[in-house]
């Protein structure tokens, strides 16, 4: 209603007449400036406007995350808005009422418009987070997108710059088709091969995770996650889950203080550094507790030691569990008490939570000062994101965006780096001209298994298989046979004796094994919740290697996997091995570029690969006394693989390591190393740093990771390769859990003992 003032004539030409009126417009002015709707205002205070303006049960709302392909019509209806409504239900009135924040696994653009059109329609308008798991690509999208190799590939590049470009073109489709909120990167450090997930991993080196965590948390987020094309990076699982007492997916971790903080601790503690605003609990207890309920961890460490400021995200059901698994909890009332009191502030789904935490509030078992607390940091993403002023995406944006060139050079580009040579006996590659015909096999050889998990099927142009890949990189006149094998499982024996008897008639076979994690497909051998009981292939991919070497024509063995494949057999008796990792879509044409030189490979072992289930936990970076004493029965001790270690197809030579002799327990250490190409291609060396402290109050390992750099050289090129190291990674963690430096002596070691040099900090 508006009111009019009357005043007489005179008033008009007064000085008082302008004070007046600034006076009456005043409030409408500063009411349109101060709304939470306001564009111009920084994120925290629009944050702090609308907080203001929300009801206990709006709050506890954007705590709720539900999950999404909810659209679909099991009738079939063909009337998309009608599957929608149909589909949705009841979640469409919650979406309504504010009860519910975020979404996760939204598979279409379109779908994600429609959630948020539901959420517009709310009373505070706030709008939702979409989440997915895009952890080398935006993968769990249904459509076609741009699928890179996997991150334990990606870590074998040792290269941060693919590890951020990834990240970068990832978050860029992600935006596209309606998602802001990405649960990658995943800094375990895993330490047992049996786990299926460990393909999601940067392997066994806190340092080399750490590095490799940082840069996709930048390509990710960017500056500050403001931008049309960034979104929020989460790091998880947070602890322990890559070393469960028998390698299964969630089972208990028992891990001392000392490893947590020596090993497991400084990915995350480096996460946030480089200022990560989501981490995930993992599934796991740890040392009794389960991650879900620590408090000491995510509130007294993380947050008021290490400074983490952004959104802890449960993951799938795992607040429920600490009722129905841990038995921590009574009820799953007390399992969501004590997960938001811990410090978790988003439900992975399950329409109960949020009854249940309006009870705790109502109740005083909760204050409404914690649940402002979490509601905050949720809104501030929503503001920070403009999702406020940009919830939707246009279809036009998507066709300009998914799969574009420079993404699809990122995916091509990373499958080659990733390429580890683990075996190249009298240099049978790369094949010369006298390879006249090539037999094909192996349960990978032509499946889009490469692709790894998190990834739903692709068109199947968008994807090159190896045995594609071979096919478009061979010469004219080349004869490539293939026999197709019927997946993972055994293999009978007319099978058996039809590939030994291509494999004879052929030049050089390429079996094509390893494992298949690739999301939702029923011969899944590995990945999330499928764990490995042994290190060696599957099924009969045994007795096809073996019956393909049988012809005695050389066999080219080409992994294709996410964690290590430990086979003696296969070390021993084939003739190449290239480990391909899961390279993603275009991983068959780096494998045929390696195997017919078209590429040099330049990739290094993340991981330390042993000699079988037996031989675990291997891993480089160990105490002096690992083998001081006991040896293992009829088997060496020693890995089969060790950790950076790689081949090329030319040679490599060190010398001229220039560092100072004496520096001071405050100094960074600054060390050069010459690198000569005395081979006769280009190539790409990983240059390695190691570190090992002579004596210490306590043990130290032989060596740990302190620097790495990639660089390529052409042939005959020489290069001073420059590195400073910080102080604080000369610091260990003495009897009393202080982290210290302490004086003495220093090994300096370059790449597995090339060179090395004694230093000594006063």
């Amino acid at each position: 209603m508006h009111r009019t003032i009357e005043l007489p004539a005179r008033f008009f030409r007064s000085s008082l007449y302008c004070a007046l009126i600034v006076a009456i417009l005043a409030p409408a002015k500063v009411k349109a400036q101060e709304s939470y709707l306001n564009p111009r205002l920084p994120a925290a205070q629009r944050v702090e406007l609308l907080l203001k303006q929300m009801t206990l049960e709006e709050k506890i709302g954007q705590m709720c995350q539900y999950v999404g392909e909810v659209t679909k019509n099991a009738a079939g209806n063909k009337d998309e808005e009608v599957n929608y409504v149909v589909g949705i239900g009841e979640r469409a009135q919650l979406i309504k009422a504010g009860r519910i924040g975020s979404f996760l696994k939204v598979p279409t653009y379109k779908e994600a418009n429609f959630l948020q059109k539901l959420a517009e329609e709310s009373r505070l308008k706030i709008p939702l987070l979409i989440a997915n798991d895009a952890i080398h690509g935006h993968g769990m999208y249904e459509g076609a997108v741009t699928i890179f190799p996997s991150e334990i590939a990606m870590a074998a590049s040792f290269d941060t710059q693919l590890a951020y470009d990834v990240a970068e073109s990832t978050a860029r489709e992600m935006r596209a088709t309606g998602n802001h909120w990405t649960f990658s990167p995943n800094i375990d450090v895993v330490r047992d091969p049996r786990w299926g997930r460990f393909g999601e991993t940067f392997g066994e080196d806190p340092y080399l995770v750490s590095r490799m965590g940082q840069a996709m948390i930048a390509g990710y987020q960017g500056k500050d996650f403001s931008g049309p094309d960034q979104v929020l990076a989460c790091a998880k699982h947070f602890i322990a889950g890559g070393v469960a007492i028998n390698g299964l997916n969630g089972a208990p971790a028992d891990v001392s203080e000392r490893t947590l903080y020596e090993i497991f601790f400084p990915p995350f503690q480096d996460a946030i550094k480089a200022g990560v605003y989501s981490i995930m609990p993992a599934h796991n207890e740890i040392n009794g507790i389960p991650c879900h309920a620590h408090r000491q961890y995510l509130t007294g460490l993380m947050r008021q030691q290490w400074g983490f400021g952004g959104i802890y995200v449960s993951d799938w059901m795992d607040i429920e569990r600490l009722c129905t698994v841990h038995n921590v909890a009574a009820t799953e009332k007390d399992a969501a008490r004590i997960a938001v009191l811990a410090g978790l502030d988003v439900h992975m789904h399950g329409p109960k939570f949020f009854d249940h935490i309006k009870a705790a509030v109502e109740e005083g078992m909760i204050s409404s000062a914690r649940i402002d607390d979490a509601a905050r940091k949720i809104l501030y993403a929503k503001f920070q994101l403009g999702l406020f002023e940009n919830r939707y995406v246009e279809e036009a944006r998507i066709q300009r965006t998914l799969l574009r060139k420079e993404h699809l050079a990122t995916a091509l580009d990373g499958a080659r780096k990733s390429m580890v040579l683990l075996k190249n006996q009298n240099a049978l590659l790369p094949l010369g001209r006298n390879i006249h015909s090539i037999f094909v096999t192996g349960p990978s050889a032509d499946n889009q298994a490469m692709l790894g998990d998190w990834s739903r099927i692709q068109p199947a142009e968008n994807v090159t298989t190896v045995l594609a890949g071979l096919k478009s990189a061979a010469a004219p006149g080349v004869r490539i046979d293939y026999l197709v094998c019927p997946g993972y499982r055994d293999l009978d024996e007319y099978a058996l004796r039809k590939a030994q008897a291509l494999a004879g008639a052929a030049d050089v076979s390429v079996v094509v094994v390893g494992e298949n994690s690739l999301r939702n497909n029923l011969q899944k051998t590995s990945g999330e919740n499928l764990d490995r009981a042994t290190l060696e292939v599957a099924g009969g991919q045994a007795a096809l290697l073996q019956a393909v070497k049988s012809s005695g024509k050389p066999v080219i063995v080409v992994l294709i996997n996410g964690g290590p494949i430990a086979s003696e057999w296969m070390a021993k008796n084939c003739e190449a091995i290239i480990e391909a990792w899961e390279p993603g879509m275009f991983g068959g044409q780096a494998v045929a570029d390696v195997i017919f030189g078209n590429y040099n490979p330049g990739g290094r072992l993340p991981v330390t690969i042993p000699r079988t289930v037996g031989h675990l936990q291997a891993f480089y970076n160990h105490k002096p006394s690992i083998t001081h004493r006991g040896k293992f029965y009829q088997s060496e001790s020693t890995p089969l693989f060790e950790f950076g270690f790689g081949l090329s197809y030319t040679q490599f030579r060190y010398d001229n390591l220039k560092l100072a002799s004496h520096i001071g327990h405050q100094d960074d250490l600054t060390l050069s190393v010459a690198v000569e190409n005395t081979g006769p291609q280009a190539g790409e060396e990983v240059v390695l740093v190691y570190l090992h402290q002579q004596v210490g109050s306590v043990t130290t390992p032989v060596k740990k990771l302190v620097a790495f750099e990639r660089v390529e050289l052409k042939a005959g090129e020489k290069r001073e390769i420059k590195f400073t190291i910080p102080n604080g990674r000369f610091k260990i963690y003495d009897q009393d859990m202080k982290f210290v430096l302490e004086p003495g002596r220093f090994d300096i070691i370059i790449g597995n003992g090339l060179l090395q040099s004694t230093l000594t900090i006063d």
